[in-house]
């Protein structure tokens, strides 16, 4: 795109000379050449800064990826101001990034405004615009921005939440709000076993179709992550026919706009105390390590598993903090004879 930027250029400069030339009956000869030297001087020096600008984004990504930033920012400054949009966000871009990482939350602001206006449709900036506006303080444009990135229909909001500080930013009470006002509900539907429009015992196909995944191996389990997180996972038997469904609330609830519903009162926020009142007492009851508690119901074919544990270190507002919050759910085929062993 860059180097197909400066054909215009060159083609532009053409019509220009053409210009001087039709003039050249009413102007000095001399006046022409130095007018026509000095704009094929210019081209052919935008031309060269663009042939050196892409073996420098290269080196400037090395230096990045060595956490050198500060050598990112002296090498790509040189081509600051260069007049295709194109080369102008990218170096803005890689110049607010050098500075976010260096800590320079101010200067990496000021960068990204310019490369969101000059981009705006590109998502990595506008987060990294969101996360400097919180960090500097200006948090009305940062709720706005997240509010936007939410509503565009995003199912992975990781850099999002992280990029500002995970911590303070999902201990900010605004920030659940929104995320609360632009929930995705995902319901589980015990008794037909199914979850986000797929049942247990449906074929791998027509599991891969209603997720738009690239078909797999009969056996592989199809799996959904946001950022380097577990959100959700979905198992075959020998048959290929989904047996269980593994949804990791906590990470859901954290890093997606997805909100688990299990029935009217079991929800993302439950403890084993909701889950009981609303299921009744489990087939059975374990504990693990970290204070983990496992319950387990038994509905037909159909085995359901909640696991609780204590909240992360910023636990979202309804969930106490001293109490287990629902972790990972997950419903399996069974045959009968589990289910008769279990009463």
């Amino acid at each position: 795109m860059i180097s197909g930027s400066f054909d215009i250029v060159e083609s532009f400069t053409s019509e220009i000379l053409a210009r001087f030339n039709d003039l050249g009956e009413v102007l000095p000869s001399g006046m022409i050449r130095t007018k026509a030297i000095t704009v094929v001087l210019i081209v052919c020096c935008c031309a060269a800064v663009a042939q050196e600008l892409e073996p420098a984004l290269e080196r400037a990504r090395e230096l990045g990826r060595e956490h050198r930033y500060h050598e990112v920012i002296e090498l790509l400054t040189h081509f600051e101001g260069m007049e295709d949009p194109e080369a102008q966000y990218v170096v803005t871009a890689e110049i607010g990034r050098a500075n976010f990482h260096l800590g320079n939350y101010g200067a990496a602001n000021i960068a990204f405004r310019k490369a969101v206006a000059l981009r705006p449709q590109r998502v990595e900036t506008a987060l990294y615009l969101q996360a400097t506006s919180y960090l500097i303080g200006d948090r009305d444009q940062a709720y706005a921005i997240f509010r936007e990135i939410v509503a565009s229909g995003a199912t992975d909001l990781y850099l999002a939440v992280t990029l500002p500080g995970e911590r303070a930013f999902l201990s900010d009470p605004t920030v659940w709000s929104i995320l609360d006002e632009l929930a995705t509900p995902v319901v589980i539907d015990l008794d037909r076993g199914s979850i986000l429009g797929v049942a247990l015992g449906q074929s791998r196909a027509e599991v891969e179709t209603r997720f738009g995944a690239d078909p797999a191996t009969t056996g592989e389990t199809l799996t959904a992550r946001a950022g380097p997180y577990l959100t959700w996972a979905f198992g075959f038997d020998d048959e290929g026919k989904l047996d269980q469904v593994m949804m990791h609330n906590e990470h859901l609830l954290r890093y997606t706009p997805y909100r688990l519903q299990l029935g009217s009162s079991v929800d993302a926020r439950s403890t084993p105390e909701a889950a009981t009142t609303m299921l009744g007492a489990p087939a059975s009851t374990s504990t693990g390590g970290d204070d983990v508690v496992m319950m387990v119901w038994f509905r037909g074919e159909l085995q359901l598993t909640l696991e609780f544990a204590a909240p992360g270190a910023s636990a979202p507002p309804g969930v106490p903090a001293d109490r287990p919050m629902l972790r990972v759910v997950r419903i399996e085929r069974v045959e009968p004879e589990t289910e008769d062993a279990s009463h």
